[in-house]
């Protein structure tokens, strides 16, 4: 591609996120990240796709054509916080699932309904596929009197939770290597959850503990005269009850420290930092793997909470015996672990479970697989081509 610049020029034309237009134009955030940088070569298919995406000819984005003029960029409206969020629990929704339904991140849905400020100016576009989504009129976001939350009914048990091709793996890996059902371990994610996030604010407690003590040993020293410099432990002091205030309130994020604007807040994540010492005092390598975000070309915020990882590495190892394009197979919804034959799965089987894997790959996507860095499970509800019903058991009739 002789001119990167171009696509980055006309999503940001369309105001489009990266992520959104990798969606829409079915590639990875990773790949349109590389693209953009001029890192990769664009393949014709992944030209025309993204062309469409955009609403442009192919030789506009790679220079052969000039750029259409910017008076028909997307226009804003906008949204009332309290409208946005009385409509999504009157249709007995979570914020994760009105993310995946209007293909919106649920960090960008959790900005527009923060009481800090109550109406935004936003894409129309955004507004109307939110609206759509909710089965609502653009009107009722963009100002309307807010819809009073009709309660769910008792009798509606299921969850009704649509995932990605990626966490559909891991749910079944899960299963293959110890033994639950998808439907079971949804059950026991309630327990689970609460079990880390106390345990996470527990950790944070016994840091905040050992900072108090050196507070304590500073301020002596900075008695004396020769050492008052340590006086700019005050700093220090404050931040720390800005840690006690979030711990206090059960705040795994530390968004509260974020929102007071504290000059030192940062922009770590306690709770993905606890998942992964978590995870190196238990020993789970090679079970358990995180990419950290701060590294990784568009994986940022790729889950509340976490970094995006990868469950039973080694189990999907032994299945696809190292074959790049079995696993691409399988992580890209291409097929299900649960859809292999019995017979398959048998160790004596391998060679004929890998032939049956790869065979599920078309030509485009073996393409793929050899320019194409094969991620880490990005679990994340509204992607992946295969969504499929995780309250299910593998091999389920869905």
């Amino acid at each position: 591609m002789n001119a990167p610049h171009r696509l980055t020029e006309l999503r940001r034309r369309k105001q489009l996120t990266r992520q959104e237009l990798a969606r829409e134009a079915h590639v990875s955030e990773r790949q349109l990240a590389r693209i953009e940088t001029g890192h990769v070569r664009l393949r014709k298919s992944t030209l025309e796709r993204l062309a469409k995406a955009l609403d442009v000819a192919p030789e506009v984005i790679v220079g052969a054509q000039p750029l259409p003029e910017a008076d028909n960029e997307v226009p804003s409206l906008e949204i009332d916080s309290d409208s946005l969020k009385a409509l999504r629990k009157g249709k007995g929704l979570s914020r994760s699932a009105l993310a995946d339904k209007a293909g919106v991140s649920e960090r960008q849905l959790a900005r527009l309904e923060s009481s800090d400020l109550k109406r935004r100016a936003v894409r129309a576009t955004t507004i109307k596929r939110i609206a759509k989504a909710l089965g609502a009129d653009v009107k009722q976001l963009s100002g309307a009197p807010p819809v009073a939350p009709k309660p769910v009914p008792r009798e509606h048990g299921r969850v009704g939770l649509r995932v990605s091709a990626q966490l559909r793996l891991a749910f079944d890996l899960v299963g293959l290597r110890y033994g639950p059902t998808p439907r079971q371990v949804i059950e026991l994610a309630p327990l689970l959850f609460v079990l880390l996030a106390e345990g996470s604010l527990a950790w944070r407690k016994e840091r905040v503990a050992a900072i108090d003590e050196a507070i304590r040993n500073l301020r002596e020293l900075s008695d004396e005269s020769q050492f008052s410099f340590a006086h700019c432990v005050e700093d220090i002091a404050e931040g720390l009850e800005y840690e006690k205030g979030s711990i206090a309130n059960a705040d795994l994020l530390r968004d509260d420290v974020r929102r007071e604007q504290w000059e030192f807040a940062g922009d770590g994540e306690p709770f993905a930092a606890f998942l992964r010492k978590m995870a190196e005092d238990v020993g789970t390598e090679g079970t358990v793997e995180f990419e950290r975000s701060d590294s990784a070309v568009g994986w940022s915020n790729a889950i509340w909470g976490a970094e995006p990882y990868m469950v039973c590495k080694d189990t999907l190892g032994e299945l696809t015996g190292g074959s790049k394009y079995a696993q691409w197979a399988l992580v890209h919804g291409d097929v299900q672990l649960s859809k292999i034959p019995k017979e398959l799965l048998k160790p004596e089987a391998k060679d004929d479970r890998i032939a049956w894997l790869e065979s599920k790959l078309s030509d485009d996507e073996r393409d793929r697989v050899e320019i194409e860095p094969l991620p880490l499970l990005n679990i994340k509800p509204n992607e992946g081509r295969s969504d499929t019903e995780a309250g299910h058991p593998a091999g389920e009739p869905q």
